[in-house]
C-alpha cells in the first residue's frame, strides 16, 4: 500500500513497507499549465502535451530527455488505439525499452510484469504522472504493482479538499497530522487489496468529513491528557484540525 494527498496542495506517498500493509514516502504535486504540443513519431496528427506536474515529478525522478520523448510517443499510441479499454493487452505489445520507460516516468522500484497487475494499475500506467485515478473506489490508486492512498479522496466533497488545501498550504507532508490520511491503511491492517472484507472509510458517498475532524480533535485531548503525546505535538495537532474545522465553515 502506499500514500498521495490531492488538490491545490497535495502530497504523493509511496512505498515503504511497514507492518498491516502501511507505506510511506512523499512527494509533492500540483495542477498547473501544459507545455507546447509535442507531435510524436506514433501518428502525424498525434499530439501530446505534458501537464507542468507531470513535467516536474518526471524531473524530479530524474527521467531523461529520450525517455520523456520516448513516454509521449507511448501515450500518442495508447490514446489512438483506446489503450484503457484494455490496458493489459495493450502493454503487452510494448517493448522492453517502453516498459522500461513507463517504469521510470512512475518511479517504480521493480520491473512491470503484466500478468501480475490490476487493470487498474495497468491503466495508470498510461495515464501522465500525477493524474492517476482510483478507478475500483478502494481508497487506493494503483500504479503498476504498487498502491497508492489518495488524499483527500478524488470523492471526497470539493468544499473539503479546498479547505485540505488550504489548511495544509506551505506544510511539508511530515508538518501534518496523518489521522486522516492514513484511515484507509489502519482500517485494513492485516488485509490485502482485492480481500473480501477490505474497507474504504471514504467510499460512503455520505461520509462525514466534519464529525471525522470533531472525533480526531477529542481523540488528540484525550492521547495529550493520558500523557500518550508530547505538548508540542498536541499543539501541533490542534492547530492544524482547529484551522481545518475553520476553512471547511
Amino acid at each position: 500500500m502506499s500514500i498521495s494527498p490531492v488538490g491545490s496542495s497535495s502530497y504523493t506517498a509511496k512505498t515503504a513497507a511497514s507492518v498491516g500493509n502501511l507505506y510511506s514516502a512523499v512527494a509533492a504535486s500540483d495542477t498547473s499549465a501544459a507545455t507546447p504540443p509535442t507531435k510524436t513519431s506514433a501518428s502525424p496528427d498525434a499530439v501530446v502535451t505534458l501537464s507542468s506536474k507531470a513535467l516536474d515529478l518526471m524531473q524530479r525522478r530524474q527521467v531523461s530527455d529520450e525517455a520523456t520523448q520516448q513516454f509521449k510517443v507511448i501515450l500518442a499510441k495508447a490514446n489512438a488505439s483506446n489503450a484503457q479499454a484494455d490496458p493489459k493487452v495493450f502493454l503487452s505489445g510494448l517493448s522492453p525499452s517502453e516498459m522500461e520507460t513507463l517504469r521510470a516516468v512512475h518511479s517504480l522500484g521493480n520491473s512491470i510484469y503484466i500478468s501480475t497487475l490490476s487493470n487498474e494499475g495497468a491503466a495508470n500506467l498510461l495515464v501522465q504522472p500525477g493524474s492517476e485515478q482510483d478507478l475500483d473506489n478502494n481508497g487506493l490508486t494503483s500504479i503498476g504493482a504498487a498502491n497508492m492512498i489518495t488524499f483527500p479522496p478524488q470523492n471526497a466533497p470539493e468544499s473539503f479538499k479546498a479547505a485540505w488545501a488550504s489548511a495544509s498550504e506551505g506544510k511539508s507532508f511530515m508538518e501534518i497530522p496523518h489521522h486522516m490520511v492514513f484511515a484507509v491503511g489502519l482500517a485494513n491492517i492485516g488485509r490485502e487489496p482485492g480481500d473480501p472484507n477490505w474497507r474504504n472509510p471514504y467510499a460512503d458517498p455520505g461520509y462525514d468529513y466534519k464529525g471525522a475532524v470533531a472525533g480526531i480533535k477529542s481523540a488528540v485531548e484525550y492521547q495529550f491528557a493520558a500523557g500518550m503525546m508530547s505538548q508540542k505535538q498536541y499543539q501541533n495537532d490542534m492547530a492544524f484540525y482547529n484551522r481545518l474545522s475553520e476553512k471547511m465553515g
